[in-house]
């Protein structure tokens, strides 16, 4: 049988000559899940023979990932916030530029904090939340059944999912029309119809990338929804694509906001909406 290593340089050579990006990385993490080992662990064993099971498992993987599926979805895990999460195609694949929301919901949430995720997806953007702070009660809502069932299974797995509520909406419509948010955030879909996606987003679900002609058919009435659901001094925060700035305020501002912002990202791309309701 070959050894670790000499699985891991025929893959990364497989995946290089189909113009994967990152073949070393991409064949480590592979193999390293064949073996369940942790990338470390693989590395520590490099110069021992693989079991015939690994190596058997491994051609199925590198063939899916020349094809551009996704690493997160041959493994079935991604990291976000530095928490695990278990994905499948039922769901977005977390992406460390919506850090960014995590990161600005803490610093706005009161203590106690009601706080509602709309499109929550794997669930990264609630559990991490309720990670962090916790004190916060949180709502998270999605369209799609398949993923709530992945966001619930992540809210089980990081021991929040007593502070989770899981609700299968459409923006607000199921969620019950006397609760009020301190915080409100999504990270929705808000790319063209017509838009170009990279190889490896056409594994993704279309319902949760794609939003219209311009993208802003569900930020839109995301926004004007959300500002009858904030208590006083609420906020909503919603991510957005990187030509979608002026819209975004546009829309924030016709949906009645005291103040509109918009954050940037590490890349300085605006990444963010922040619309603040009136004391």
């Amino acid at each position: 049988m070959p050894t670790f290593f000499e699985l891991t340089s025929a893959a990364e050579s497989e995946l290089g000559v189909a113009g994967v990006d990152t073949p070393r990385l991409d064949a480590e993490v592979l193999l390293a899940h064949c073996a369940g080992l942790s990338r470390a662990g693989l590395i520590a064993r490099f110069r021992d023979r693989a079991p015939e099971s690994v190596a058997a498992a491994l051609p199925c993987l590198v063939d899916a990932r020349c094809r551009r599926q996704p690493v997160a979805y041959l493994v079935g895990e991604k990291e976000f916030y530095s928490l695990s999460f278990r994905v499948t195609s039922d769901v977005l694949i977390p992406r460390p530029e919506t850090e960014l929301l995590v990161e600005a919901a803490l610093a706005r949430m009161p203590a106690g904090a009601l706080v509602c995720d709309v499109g929550t997806g794997s669930g990264c953007i609630a559990v991490a939340l309720a990670s962090q702070a916790p004190a916060a009660r949180l709502v998270a809502c999605d369209l799609s059944s398949a993923a709530l069932l992945i966001a619930a299974e992540n809210a089980r797995r990081h021991g929040v999912d007593d502070r989770v509520e899981l609700v299968l909406s459409d923006l607000f419509a199921a969620v019950d029309v006397a609760r009020r948010f301190d915080v409100v955030v999504s990270n929705p879909p808000y790319v063209a119809t017509a838009a170009a996606l990279d190889a490896e987003l056409d594994w993704e679900p279309e319902m949760a990338l794609r939003a219209g002609r311009e993208g802003m058919d569900v930020i839109e009435p995301l926004l004007t929804a959300a500002r009858s659901r904030l208590r006083p001094g609420g906020v909503v925060m919603v991510e957005i694509g990187a030509d979608q700035e002026r819209a975004a305020r546009r829309a924030a501002r016709a949906a009645g906001y005291a103040t509109v912002d918009v954050r940037r990202d590490l890349a300085g791309l605006p990444r963010l909406v922040v619309a603040e309701a009136g004391v």
